[in-house]
């Protein structure tokens, strides 16, 4: 009887588990949302930071993979490092923000405004939409 508690336990965690995609951290992502704190290597994958207002905040190599930046201003914010595959930045502003060494593989950039924004370094691929006059130069981005 013990075992098949045990067995049944384990199974329903592995499932809970396995269908949990966006399992970022609570108190960190309420922190961020918040504007109260930097958060380095955060996990938000999956966040939803829609129509947020971040500025000066430092998020070097935070997960932001699937996270909704949909409408999102952030203002003088550290994005170096960061993983940004599978997000949503449709009409996000990036101003004076850094994306140097960011990963925006698979990532559309066509639809954000980024004023005084750094890409240098930032990591894309053949699926990563870029705006006119841009080039991804082996896999890193650059602004021509």
């Amino acid at each position: 009887m013990k075992r098949q508690i045990l067995l049944l336990t384990a199974g329903l965690m592995m499932l809970t588990g396995a269908t949990n995609t966006n399992a970022y951290n609570g108190a960190q992502y309420h922190s961020v949302k918040n504007g109260k704190q930097s958060c380095q290597w955060c996990d938000l994958k999956g966040a939803d930071f829609r129509k947020a207002k971040l500025s000066g905040i430092d998020l070097f190599g935070a997960n932001l993979t699937d996270a909704n930046l949909a409408g999102a201003v952030f203002t003088n914010v550290d994005l170096s490092r960061v993983y940004f595959t599978g997000a949503d930045l449709s009409g996000a502003a990036f101003i004076g923000t850094t994306f140097a060494g960011a990963h925006l593989e698979g990532v559309d950039l066509t639809i954000i405004d980024a004023p005084d924004a750094n890409f240098e370094t930032a990591y894309c691929d053949w699926q990563t939409k870029l705006p006119e006059g841009w080039a991804c130069s082996g896999t890193v981005l650059e602004h021509k």
